[in-house]
């Protein structure tokens, strides 16, 4: 069992991150995403560019799985989703309406809904975006100074959706609200 878990071919890029906060985080290669071989988990990250083969190549899997990804919101786990990376990009793999327009930029970031357990993701002020939410049915968190979303907060089940446009990582306040000891780990 790990606290969050991380599809990825390419390497943890948050272990290292994971582990100076106190948590683990497993990597989950993408023929193993969904199988008896995945083990439980508190949170599935899924990293920016995860819809351009030239960064990652999950999108096959996670595809594959939404059943099972939305088994897994549904019955208390938490999702990640950082941006696709690619221009239009619908997250049609997760339980919430969710589209993507792709424009990597430095750009200054607003809190709109301070109680959200999301607003723990970054703290707002100059950021590095990957782009902006142009639909979704979950509540803004933050938003670019125009009003475009980039932090998308969605209640499901008893799990959470937290899709993200900021190309961050996560603080230590996030992990320790989605990592929480009170949480049970679940599988994909």
């Amino acid at each position: 069992m790990a606290d969050a878990a991380f599809i990825s071919d390419r390497g943890n890029v948050f272990d290292v991150v994971f582990r100076e906060f106190g948590f683990t985080c497993m990597q989950i290669v993408p023929q193993a995403f969904g199988s008896p071989f995945c083990q439980p988990t508190k949170l599935l990250i899924v990293p920016s560019g995860f819809a351009d083969p030239k960064y990652y190549k999950i999108l096959p899997a996670l595809e594959r799985n939404r059943e099972k990804i939305a088994r897994f919101i549904e019955n208390g786990g938490i999702v990640l989703a950082f941006g696709a990376m690619w221009d239009g990009y619908e997250y049609d793999w997760l339980p919430m309406k969710l589209k993507y327009k792709m424009q990597f930029k430095t750009r200054n970031v607003r809190l709109i809904d301070q109680g959200s357990p999301a607003a723990l993701l970054v703290e707002p002020g100059e950021r590095d975006c990957d782009g902006y939410f142009t639909e979704h049915d979950g509540d803004t968190v933050m938003a670019l100074d125009d009003g475009r979303p980039v932090l998308v907060y969605k209640k499901y089940g008893k799990g959470r959706i937290v899709a993200s446009a900021l190309h961050e990582y996560p603080s230590k306040r996030f992990v320790e609200w989605a990592c929480s000891g009170e949480r049970e780990p679940l599988t994909i």
